[in-house]
């Protein structure tokens, strides 16, 4: 009987172990799927992206699609956020700033915004009215050799990538009173610009008074009275709302609004090279996928506003045009080589046009 009793300890004692043994190996498992967990997280990139637009809209639905590209075709090692609707940021020189600091990695902002960011007066070219007279002729300088060039200043002393911008369409004037069917109808109003002389100078070309103010104020800017109208781009009047504080619309088509999309360098740096060759082809489609939308969307907006929202919205014959280009013609020549010696000359070529015509 003692005999029994102690082969059934003995035996009790060789499955206790047997047990203990596979606990341990259970935990080395889990040791093991822990770490490599931990290693998938190492090998992750956090990408933030800041930007003003409201959800809706054909900039902000085109971020939601880089963010879903970018996570699909990385495996999720490029890891997105997007922060939309100003809530990082107020302004596009806000916008500047924050993806500068890398407290954002991405941002679009207009040309005029990439100029101030390290001193580039070739970017002021896309702001002189009449240069442009349809959205293709805007990307053929946009995707040229000259704007390529332009943009290697700004990775050197701003520390950001520039990659191919888009077109969010025609800068119309929206106020609350009209019609304006020539510049003297603009005469004694504040019309809101945003923060770069030459589209200050234009609105005082047509004879109104430049209003700076802050895009994530616009609104209430206009709906107080602050000022007598806007300036901006023609599907943001009903993204925005902006309808809502205009009943007169006017697309005088005298420049574009613009949205260049930029990178912090050091963030891009950081990528491997099969992450920065998956980041750059996600970009590039970005861009194509962003200027069909923004396309679309400024087709559509014009009947938007006429008929659902009741705007009054105004588009000009070239005889109607007339006087609105003889007013900036003088703005050209004071301004001319403000971009650089020579640098709208090279341009204008590009185009295929001549000085001399582009205003008759």
């Amino acid at each position: 009987m003692k005999k029994t009793l102690l082969l059934f300890a003995i035996l009790s004692l060789i499955l206790g172990l047997t047990g203990c043994g596979s606990n341990s190996k259970a935990s080395t498992t889990e040791s093991t799927t822990d770490s490599k967990k931990a290693v998938e997280v190492e090998d992750s990139y956090k990408f933030s992206i800041a930007h003003l637009q409201s959800k809706g809209s054909a900039g902000a639905d085109a971020f939601t699609y880089l963010e879903k590209i970018l996570e699909e075709k990385s495996g999720g090692r490029i890891d997105v956020t997007i922060y939309g609707d100003k809530s990082m940021a107020g302004s596009d020189t806000e916008l500047g700033e924050i993806v500068r600091q890398n407290t954002v990695q991405c941002v679009a902002v207009p040309t005029h915004t990439l100029g101030a960011m390290a001193n580039i007066p070739q970017y002021k070219v896309f702001e002189f009215p009449y240069l442009f007279e349809s959205w293709e002729e805007i990307y053929k300088v946009l995707d040229s050799d000259l704007a390529a060039e332009w943009s290697k200043t700004l990775e050197k002393e701003a520390g950001v990538v520039v990659y191919d911008g888009l077109v969010k369409g025609w800068l119309s004037i929206g106020t609350k009173g009209g019609p304006i069917n020539t510049p003297a109808d603009l005469k004694g109003m504040k019309i809101r610009t945003m923060s770069t002389d030459m589209q200050m100078g234009l609105v005082s070309s047509f004879g109104a008074s430049p209003t700076v103010v802050a895009y994530g104020e616009l609104y209430t800017a206009a709906q107080q009275g602050t000022v007598d109208g806007m300036l901006t781009a023609t599907s943001l009047y009903q993204t925005d709302r902006f309808c809502e504080v205009i009943d007169h619309l006017s697309i005088v088509r005298a420049t574009a609004h613009f949205h260049i999309p930029i990178v912090n360098k050091e963030w891009l740096d950081s990528l491997p090279e099969d992450l920065r060759t998956i980041f750059d082809e996600c970009m590039d489609e970005y861009v194509a996928y962003a200027r069909e939308l923004e396309q679309k969307a400024d087709s559509e907006v014009i009947n938007t506003l006429q008929t659902v929202e009741g705007v009054e919205v105004k588009e000009y014959t070239e005889e109607e045009l007339a006087p609105f280009k003889a007013a900036v013609k003088q703005m050209w020549e004071t301004n001319y080589n403000i971009p650089g010696e020579g640098v709208l000359d090279e341009v204008i070529t590009l185009l295929g046009k001549d000085k001399a015509t582009i205003l008759n």
